[in-house]
């Protein structure tokens, strides 16, 4: 995807401003860093996200809209967008980031994203905002997978075992450290089907999401078998 550069989308009055420079300043670079912002930003772009599913989809349910605002709103999906406007190239780094290639680092340049979304509501006002976050979401929001698709793994196992009365699934979860690394594996255990799955992961629900992304495909592929009979 070709890239664009995000300060074609920003007034001027924003780009001289202090607080312009201050969304784009990563915390290993400086004491005013993007921090407060991305606090700021985060609710901005949620609310604004929230307002728009709201109102382009009448007939959605709570959870149908809350899987589409969190599958808008997520990291990977901020960090997408983000690298599409090239917002890593004008990221301010201390030393350290630098060298290990913090401009590219999803985190770093979705919490710069964020930060920018407040700087364009907090100096061009709400009307404004809802602009730019409609014009850089444009592809995304015009895009999304279906309903079945945006349900996660621990969603779809209960919903089918909900749907045929089976008993759900147990999910046993371990944090394991190595040295100054920590990681989770978790044990999803279905009796009914003598299922047994493992997924691993950063976090607590990464290792379940993983564990019950297998425990689902093995019970798919039984009821399939079944039906193929």
């Amino acid at each position: 995807m070709k890239k664009e550069d995000i300060e074609k989308l920003l007034s001027s009055k924003i780009k001289k401003s202090q607080i312009y420079l201050n969304s784009l300043t990563h915390r290993s670079a400086s004491n005013k860093n993007n921090e407060r912002l991305e606090f700021f930003g985060d609710a901005i772009l949620g609310f604004f996200i929230a307002e728009y599913l709201y109102e382009r989809f009448p007939d959605d349910d709570e959870g149908t809209l809350s899987r589409k605002r969190s599958y808008i709103v997520k990291k990977e999906t901020l960090s997408k967008v983000a690298a599409r406007y090239d917002i890593g190239s004008k990221i301010i780094l201390g030393g350290g980031e630098k060298k290990s290639g913090g401009h590219r680092r999803d985190s770093i340049i979705s919490d710069a994203l964020e930060a920018l979304i407040a700087v364009v509501y907090i100096v061009e006002g709400p009307d404004l905002a809802r602009i730019f976050i409609y014009k850089i979401f444009d592809d995304i929001l015009n895009s999304m997978p279906s309903d079945e698709n945006l349900k996660d793994p621990k969603t779809k196992l209960q919903e089918l075992l909900q749907a045929n009365n089976f008993e759900l699934p147990n999910y046993e979860t371990e944090e394991i450290q190595n040295k100054n690394n920590i990681t989770f594996k978790t044990i999803c255990t279905i009796k009914k089907f003598n299922v047994s799955e493992s997924g691993s992961g950063s976090n607590k629900r990464k290792s379940q999401q993983e564990a019950a992304l297998k425990a689902y495909n093995k019970i798919r592929k039984i009821y399939d078998n079944k039906d193929n009979e």
